[in-house]
């Protein structure tokens, strides 16, 4: 049985793939999406919710004939506003999570260089 490894691209040591370091330059070893690769993910999930919210609105009011919720009144705004702010964050957090499980394979080693 052969233990996987990766090669540090800074000293060119051989790591085991479990680890967090690399044993040869103390390079620190990072999996999947960058933060802001997982926060484009997120924002997509959060374009596409408000496309299917707005394609679902639309077909219920070709359905109905009608507009298919009540004209809003100022004292509704407390629960519109929540519930859009829930819509979006909810289909951020599911984006990123999705994010991490798309890509979860791609390894990036970062080397801290301190001046003396």
């Amino acid at each position: 049985m052969s233990v996987k490894t990766l090669v540090c691209p800074h000293c060119h040591t051989q790591v085991p793939e479990q680890a967090n370091v690399c044993t040869g330059c103390e390079a620190e070893i990072a999996r999947g999406l960058t933060r802001r690769g997982r926060s484009f993910v997120g924002l997509i999930f959060v374009g596409l919710a408000i496309l299917v919210a707005g394609v679902v609105l639309r077909i219920v009011e070709i359905k109905h004939g009608g507009p298919p919720l009540p004209q809003p009144k100022a004292q509704d705004a407390i629960f519109v506003f929540p519930l859009v702010i829930a819509v979006v964050v909810v289909s951020y957090l599911i984006g990123t999570k999705v994010a991490r499980l798309i890509f979860p394979s791609r390894v990036r080693f970062f080397r801290s260089y301190q001046h003396q």
